[in-house]
Formats: C-alpha cells, structure tokens, sequence
C-alpha cells in the first residue's frame, strides 16, 4: 500500500509510452478510496437539481478535473505544439481521454500505480 503523502513517479502505458527512449512521467499522489468517495459527493452535491444531462456531464468533468489537477504534482516530457507543458492543468485539457483516464485510475489503484512506477 502507498502512504497517503507519498508521491510516485508514473510512466503511462498510452500509446507506447513505456517504451519510449524518453517517456512522458507523470508524478502524482496515490488517491485512497476514502478521497475517491469526496470526489465523489462533490460530483452528487453540485448535480443535485440539475435536470438535464448536459449539465451533470459538466459537474463530472468540473470534479474529475479538480481531482486530476489536485493529484498530480508534475508532468515531464509531455509536448504541447512542441514545448514542454509541466502543468497538470495544462495536460488535463490537452491529453486524450484514453491518457487522462489511465492517469486517474493508476493514482486510484495502488496495484495500476505501482506497475507504472518508475523503479530505481
């Protein structure tokens, strides 16, 4: 199990990344479940009311977002347009939907986590 503080060196598997020479690292924060389930109540609060479709879809990803940005510390050798984006934010709103999902459920899962832990 990981401690709660510690943060870990993830190589996504995505598109190969794991492979490459030099791989986009992404260091986040394991998110026990007990943190999972705040999440999810933020998501179950804020849609209360919210009648249509369209608008519980924003509140998840408004959630889901927050939840990436606040566990992920750093990103490294991940390009935008050529420059290097070291921002969580920054990848949350430009990665694919297959890499940022992959991201949320390795700092979810501490077995995930640990199979793309960088080794020393």
């Amino acid at each position: 199990s990981f401690d709660k503080e510690a943060v870990v060196d993830y190589v996504p598997a995505y598109a190969g990344n794991r492979e490459s020479a030099d791989p986009c690292v992404v260091r986040l924060k394991f998110c026990p479940y007990s943190r999972v389930q705040h999440y999810s109540r933020l998501i179950a609060t804020r849609a209360k009311g919210a009648g249509d479709n369209l608008k519980l879809a924003e509140v998840g990803q408004e959630v889901q977002k927050r939840q990436f940005v606040e566990n992920v510390e750093s990103v490294s050798n991940y390009f935008v347009d050529g420059v290097e984006a070291r921002d969580p934010e920054r990848l949350y709103d430009t990665a694919d939907t297959d890499l940022i999902l992959e991201i949320i459920k390795a700092m979810e899962s501490s077995s995930k986590l640990s199979e793309g832990q960088i080794k020393n």
